[in-house]
């Protein structure tokens, strides 16, 4: 086996523990019991269990960021609407292909390890940055209202995790195609269907 190969055998036998114990529970013993390897060929891969769990939540945000596509307002095949949704959709498929690290970002207990909270905020931070990014293009596009986009993107980002961790919870989940039409339906029209003038 590679060294390549093998850093990434390595990775997916943390992500794997770390999805079965939580972060916290598991053990570096855990780690290179699953992989099948040496304590000493941990070590030359990884410094401790915190920088292999940050390694896995970069290439995480990295599948999120590759997710989401500009809208293209020159496609008369797909409209703006369409390749929002397709965006929702990817990012969905993403979290929910990716259990381990999607139940460790939603359920695993903070204020435990400070190096573990510090990675976490800065997880929702660049993905907070990415959304704010996305809604002050699509105002510039014209597709999205005036806002304040940061905390917009806060909302957004909320709706996210509770559904994905409803979602990961769920003994019957929906189909990602309904939640996103949901995420979507919800952000783009709320849910008041009265005349504009008789508003609560």
């Amino acid at each position: 086996m590679d060294r390549e190969t093998r850093r990434k055998h390595i990775l997916a036998c943390a992500r794997d523990c770390f999805g079965e114990k939580g972060y916290h529970a598991t053990t570096i013993a855990d780690i290179i019991k699953r992989a099948d390897i040496a304590r000493g060929t941990f070590y030359l891969y990884f410094d401790n269990k915190r920088a292999i769990f940050e390694e896995l939540l970069d290439n995480f945000f990295i599948l999120i960021r590759q997710a989401v596509l500009r809208v293209d307002m020159s496609d008369s095949s797909h409209t703006p609407r369409m390749q929002l949704r397709n965006n929702v959709v990817r990012i969905l498929n993403v979290l929910t292909e990716n259990t381990a690290l999607s139940r460790i970002l939603l359920s695993e207990a903070v204020g435990l390890d400070e190096g573990f909270d510090d990675k976490l905020r800065a997880f929702y931070g660049q993905l907070l940055d990415l959304i704010e990014g996305s809604l002050e293009l699509g105002q510039k596009m014209g597709i999205i209202r005036q806002c304040e986009p940061r905390m917009v993107a806060i909302c957004i980002l909320g709706t996210v995790k509770e559904i994905t961790y409803q979602h990961l919870a769920a003994t019957e989940a929906p189909s990602v195609d309904m939640l996103a039409d949901e995420i979507l339906n919800f952000a783009l029209e709320g849910i008041y269907t009265g005349p504009p003038d008789k508003i609560l």
